[in-house]
């Protein structure tokens, strides 16, 4: 397979899809997993995620301790998503959520990313063939300005 001219970057904080694209056609590069982890409990949590203190008369679910385990872990992962992306000067990132706005917020942050190419559109999910059809379809239509 030639090298990407472009890139499409399905995203969502379960994982990203980078699909390449040069001379008409659209391949998958990689998939990146995500290093959040929905549902995790902490060691001592009962099913309601409550965690009883040594004082029995007062419980906590950490939220702020959550919360910024999250917080954290979504930075890296956007990080990750961040250096990968740099070697393209023209991307199209998609997909559902906020993911991809925070991604594209990131990427304006970076001097790496100030002469390049970058759009943004919603979507759903998709069977690895619309991914790439989504792709061809999108770099096809739309010249980078």
């Amino acid at each position: 397979m030639e090298k990407a001219a472009q890139l499409g970057v399905w995203v969502d904080y379960g994982q990203a899809i980078l699909i390449g694209y040069a001379g008409g056609e659209a391949w998958e590069m990689e998939r990146i997993t995500s290093p959040l982890a929905k549902g995790r409990r902490e060691e001592g949590e009962g099913n309601d995620t409550t965690r009883f203190t040594p004082n029995h008369e007062h419980t906590s679910n950490n939220e702020y301790r959550k919360h910024q385990t999250e917080q954290q872990e979504t930075t890296e992962y956007l990080k990750q998503l961040e250096q990968e992306l740099v070697r393209y000067k023209e991307v199209f990132i998609f997909g559902p959520g906020k993911a991809k706005e925070q991604l594209r917020n990131r990427l304006k942050e970076n001097k790496a990313f100030r002469s390049a190419w970058v759009a943004i559109e919603n979507s759903d999910k998709m069977t690895p063939n619309q991914l790439l059809a989504f792709v061809r379809d999108f770099f096809r239509k739309n010249e980078p300005v």
